[in-house]
């Protein structure tokens, strides 16, 4: 039987696996002792791949509605009548109100955002969009290339071991940012090298920290600049890495002094000689990794945060060593080049806000997009591609996302399963799953450092990669992609590689393939001869490119919009601070709800509150309860736990009930997004928007009748 290597993509990770097939069907997939980044290891979205792959309501082919949307009415079609829909209804539309009525929204589970990004190109419309640019990845990003000029993340993989990690706003035990750095984490913890973890819940690493600093949702940014303060005025930066390599330092120390002690633990509701202590922890350990999590950047401060967080490990010297905080080696291109030029005259009229750094990058606003759709301002939104993204669990303001996605002239989903947003469509396609797709790729994506192979072993049903689809259908529809076939496009990376990485230039496709990742060898302090790819050539505090686009260059803070302290009368009727969106173990954001032997494990969401703040409501373990705000009401199943916060809690999101059949699935049950909002005020630069920190109420829901639906789903056969 033949055994492939191929890259689980289960979540944002990388890890291995050995994919073995029988008469055309995959019959074990075992975690590879060859894996670079997992070594043998595996969780269990990676080890339920057969059960996903051949799961009785997985989609196989493509699908048209043939009744109202929203109605749970469809029937299957042929590809050839998918394609042909797709392509007359899109250009019927590009024809009638030109090129930017088309956008596009799609989620980050699968690995076709390059190609993705470069089909709303080769239509010819400014409003291709994803949320993650604005929450989830692109403040951190676009701070880093404002700030170092590179993206950057722990050397977990090199020779020399970090001698501490600083763990801010992720829980990379559980969920990564990509899943395969949870081995490395765990192992850190296993041979007890500290860390200092910032984060309002409590968790597995915050159990076993040096120094938990347990936060008050949305005020890390006054947190980063505090710390920076600290290490300034007590001298614990590097004065060589400031002195030569950096610019900006004394406007950097001046903003610093706003941010006092005092004024810190004020601020953060973290005790003063807390963050003195991991201050001076931070500030004397070498080598020093930073983890960032998404956390901090779903707030109206994200970038200032994101490039506060970024200068700690530079200014302390532990950029870009070994063990420490290192850059990208840039060893695969983040994405394709442009196929067309747009016309000036309509990529002025994308969908982007007054935003500076969301302007040119290609991406428009996801709520400025959804908007349009129901408004019709300043134009209205007709046609909308969906990939990879559960939009109704996974984006802000959920009962709104709804509402507009109903005013769509025409809509093209394609995904794994049937689930909410897909009931809004009008056609629905199979989406392949990873050991059904040949694709090359970085990991891990925050310092690239091995270039991985997803290769396709074997063909279910008709499902389709997104590549393969984007091709096709830009083929067919007279879209100039440049490519016509996935091949040319991995080659076309590998050419990219061996350009950055000359060294490799006898490396071909099939030996990545075969081989199933490549592995580079690191270089570190690589400015010390190429300096930063930044305007000036340095590490720099206080920002050219934000100042030469009449930003601010130094970073501040600013409270957000919805807490007791901005907004008093609101939480004398809304008294707790909520915080969501951490991820659970079996589940990536909203998928595998339906995968039982993953369901098994955590059936049900989970609110965590402290016990005191329980009492107070009348709320005992393991109860439903209501969480409530002026956008809406959830129901979620309590936890108590004494390390949150009496005036925190935190609910999970990203759920939806398979159970509850369609054409909703009960997302409004439960759905944490239900209760957050994408409305203004935005981030000054990227358009980021307030998910955490919001202000909400908890009394029981003894009526509730989830777990009972749930219990005689588990007993019925799948089918």
């Amino acid at each position: 039987m033949p055994i492939y290597k191929t890259a689980c993509r289960g979540c944002h990770g990388g890890c291995l696996y050995d994919i073995t097939v029988e008469s055309g069907k995959v019959v074990k997939a075992r975690p590879s002792k060859d894996g670079p980044l997992n070594h043998g290891r595996g969780c269990v979205k990676g080890m339920s791949i057969i059960e996903q792959m051949y799961h009785p309501q997985r989609l196989l082919y493509p699908q048209k509605r043939i009744g109202p949307r929203g109605s749970g009415q469809w029937q299957r079609i042929s590809w050839d009548e998918a394609y042909a829909t797709i392509a007359s209804r899109m250009n019927q539309l590009i024809g009638a109100y030109g090129p930017a009525c088309i956008s596009a929204l799609t989620g980050t589970g699968r690995h076709h955002l390059p190609y993705f990004f470069r089909m709303g190109n080769a239509i010819g419309t400014p409003n291709f969009s994803s949320a993650g640019g604005l929450i989830c990845l692109g403040p951190r990003r676009t701070g880093a290339v404002m700030t170092g000029g590179l993206f950057a993340g722990v050397d977990y993989f090199g020779k020399v071991r970090p001698g501490g990690i600083l763990v801010w706003g992720a829980n990379p035990a559980i969920s990564g940012a990509d899943g395969e750095l949870q081995w490395f984490v765990k192992d850190a913890a296993r041979e007890g090298i500290p860390m200092v973890v910032v984060d309002p819940k409590p968790n597995e690493l915050t159990r076993q920290a040096k120094y938990w600093l347990r936060i008050r949702p949305g005020t890390d940014g006054a947190l980063a600049l505090g710390i920076l303060n600290l290490l300034i005025q007590e001298d614990l930066y590097d004065h060589d890495f400031v002195a030569h390599y950096t610019y900006g330092f004394d406007a950097l120390k001046e903003r610093c002094k706003e941010y006092d002690l005092e004024r810190v633990a004020k601020i953060t509701d973290i005790p003063a000689a807390d963050i003195q202590a991991a201050a001076r922890w931070i500030g004397t350990t070498k080598p020093l990794g930073l983890e960032q999590g998404c956390a901090f950047e779903q707030s109206v401060n994200a970038m200032d945060t994101c490039r506060a967080i970024f200068m700690i490990p530079a200014i302390t010297g532990n950029y870009d060593v070994p063990g420490g905080f290192v850059e990208s080696m840039e060893i695969a291109p983040a994405g394709l080049p442009p196929c067309n030029e747009i016309p000036p005259e309509v990529a002025a009229r994308g969908l982007t806000g007054n935003f500076p750094f969301l302007k040119g990058d290609g991406m428009a606003h996801p709520y400025l997009v959804l908007e349009a759709t129901k408004t019709g301002k300043p134009y209205k939104i007709r046609g909308m591609f969906i990939q990879a993204n559960n939009t109704l669990i996974s984006m802000a303001d959920a009962q709104h996302t709804y509402d507009c996605l109903k005013e769509l002239d025409f809509l093209v989903y394609m995904d794994v399963f049937m689930n909410p947003t897909a009931e809004l469509a009008d056609i629905v396609l199979p989406a392949a799953l990873w050991p059904e797709v040949d694709c090359l790729f970085c990991m891990p994506e925050f310092a690239d450092r091995v270039l991985l192979s997803q290769r396709k072993c074997v063909q279910v049903g008709e499902c389709k990669s997104d590549e393969e689809f984007i091709l096709e259908l830009c083929r067919r529809a007279g879209w100039n992609y440049g490519f016509t076939a996935q091949k040319d496009m991995m080659n076309g990376q590998l050419q990219e590689m061996i350009r950055r990485r000359p060294e490799l230039q006898d490396m071909t496709l099939e030996r990545i393939q075969d081989q199933g990742y490549l592995e580079p060898e690191r270089t570190y302090e690589n400015y010390k001869t190429r300096g930063f790819q930044t305007p000036t050539g340095k590490f720099e505090f206080r920002s050219t490119a934000m100042e030469q686009a009449g930003a601010d260059p130094l970073p501040s803070w600013q409270e957000p919009p919805e807490t007791p302290a901005s907004n008093p009368s609101l939480s004398a009727q809304y008294p707790l601070i909520l915080t969501t969106g951490g991820r659970q173990q079996p589940y990536f954001v909203s998928n595998n709800r339906q995968i039982r032997s993953l369901r098994k494990l955590e059936p049900f969401p989970i609110v965590t509150m402290h016990p005191d703040t329980a009492a107070q409501y009348g709320i005992a373990e393991g109860d439903w309860v209501w969480i409530e705000n002026q956008r809406g009401r959830i129901t979620q199943k309590a936890h108590l736990d004494s390390g949150m916060a009496r005036n925190v809690i935190n609910a999970q999101f990203g759920w939806w009930y398979p159970e509850a059949g369609a054409p909703d699935y009960g997302w409004r049950e439960s759905n944490a997004n239900i209760l957050t909002s994408a409305a203004p005020p935005y981030d000054h630069y990227l358009g980021s928007y307030q998910l955490r920190g919001l202000l909400c109420r908890v009394y029981p829901n003894p009526d509730c009748t989830i777990a009972q639906r749930y219990e005689n789903w588990m007993q019925q056969e799948p089918s």
